[in-house]
């Protein structure tokens, strides 16, 4: 192509409905755009749905703009193109502050000649809270002003897996690779949410298996269970764990986790683990990271879960973190069709996690459940009495559902989707 172009595509988020249910304004407010992008528009048409909605498109001569409003959901999706080398992110800043979007997300995306991808970025308006995600930029940030000011280095070790950093301020944080993992002031949120519901959903959740959750903590509410008689956990990297068995701060955070007679620690790949493997367990609990890049994306695949078919008792369980169902929602169905197509049959749920907002998870299961999941008699923190609170949707959530891809060895596509998505930045 001899073209160049540049590409919006924005996510608008907490807009003002009043704005996004009148035609006659978004028309006023794409054609001011165009025309401050030195666009000629062709043709403009908008359509106003019942009972609420609209769809609308200028047609320009070097392209298009085009938004889709949901008022009833405070969003709407913009699609900005146009042929040249003039820059338009600035016009999709204000495009953004026309609809009073308090939050956003915003990919730019070079076309044509250069056919590149440049990084995502996201806008805090001045007048908006910063999207809550997991995405680098945002950890980036938080981490060089953690490190600006008072703090405290609990462990530091670069090795050929990853960067890990244990720092102590007003919280307890870790950092894998300068990605948060967990805060103290609410990691209870992520790992109770993790661990309660599958447990009460088994039967006889006698044998156990983590694969990832080196720090500990995933494993310090699986202990709590007195029926459990044996854990095995799985990690790649020896660091982490020697970091919880061995950081005094960590330690009494995972509440000397490792010292349990019941656990046995694999320092192993997971797959590798899995592929040798010839026990059953009743639970398998699978904490790994976002699927961020290719590599992690493999443990996320139709292959990856079938291992998992052979090392689960006919009643076992399995539990997925699976990112967020409000800001992945596409990569969050993904897994949950990728685990259906490797014969699982699966319940979705989410809670909210402060450091990382509206956070999403999976079991999956042989057979269906006999009964719904209702709570169990485990001492909790920030979890309702019932559970079946925690499986409920937004319908923009569940509007994504259609957008879900099964993720294989073959077809090796949710680090992209989770790019796409606007939390890799």
């Amino acid at each position: 192509m001899d073209i160049k172009g540049k590409h919006l595509l924005m996510d608008a988020f907490e807009c003002d409905e009043v704005i996004l249910n009148d035609p006659s304004l978004l028309r006023r407010i794409l054609v001011e755009a165009a025309l401050d992008a030195e666009m000629e528009v062709l043709h403009c048409y908008f359509h106003q749905f019942t009972p609420q909605g609209i769809t609308g498109i200028l047609v320009l001569a070097t392209s298009h703009l085009s938004i889709h409003t949901w008022p009833e959901e405070n969003y709407a999706s913009l699609d900005f193109y146009t042929c040249g080398d003039k820059e338009i992110i600035e016009i999709g800043y204000a495009l953004l502050k026309q609809l009073a979007s308090k939050k956003a997300v915003v990919y730019s995306i070079s076309r044509g000649i250069q056919h590149a991808e440049t990084p995502t970025k996201n806008r805090q308006h001045a007048e908006s809270t910063r999207l809550l995600n997991r995405g680098d930029d945002s950890d980036h940030v938080s981490l060089k002003q953690l490190l600006s000011g008072q703090h405290d280095i609990l462990f530091h070790q670069k090795n050929r897996i990853q960067d890990i950093q244990l720092i102590k301020a007003s919280d307890i944080r870790m950092y894998l690779d300068e990605q948060l993992q967990f805060s103290s002031l609410d990691e209870h949120a992520y790992h109770e949410a993790l661990v309660h519901p599958i447990f009460a959903a088994s039967l006889h959740p006698h044998r156990i298996l983590i694969l990832g959750g080196g720090d500990g903590l995933a494993l310090r509410e699986v202990l709590k269970y007195k029926e459990v008689k044996e854990i095995d956990l799985v990690e790649i990297d020896a660091d982490v764990v020697n970091a919880a068995m061995n950081v005094e701060e960590l330690k009494k955070l995972n509440q000397r986790s490792f010292e349990d007679s019941r656990v046995t620690v694999h320092i192993q790949d997971a797959v590798d683990y899995l592929s040798l493997n010839s026990a059953c367990y009743d639970i398998i609990i699978i904490d790994f990271p976002d699927p961020t890049n290719k590599k992690i994306s493999a443990l996320y695949t139709k292959e990856f879960y079938a291992l998992l078919q052979r090392s689960l008792s006919r009643s076992g369980l399995v539990v997925c973190q699976s990112n967020s169902p409000r800001d992945t929602p596409i990569v969050f169905w993904s897994i949950n069709k990728t685990m259906k197509a490797s014969q699982f049959y699966t319940l979705s749920y989410h809670t909210i996690i402060p450091s990382f907002g509206d956070w999403g998870f999976h079991i999956g299961s042989k057979t269906p459940l006999s009964a719904p999941i209702l709570s169990t008699d485990i001492l909790y923190t920030t979890l309702p009495s019932d559970f079946t609170k925690l499986m409920r949707f937004s319908p923009h959530s569940l509007s994504k559902k259609q957008f879900a891809v099964v993720n294989s060895a073959e077809h090796l596509v949710l680090h992209k989707i989770f790019k796409k998505e606007g939390l890799y930045l």
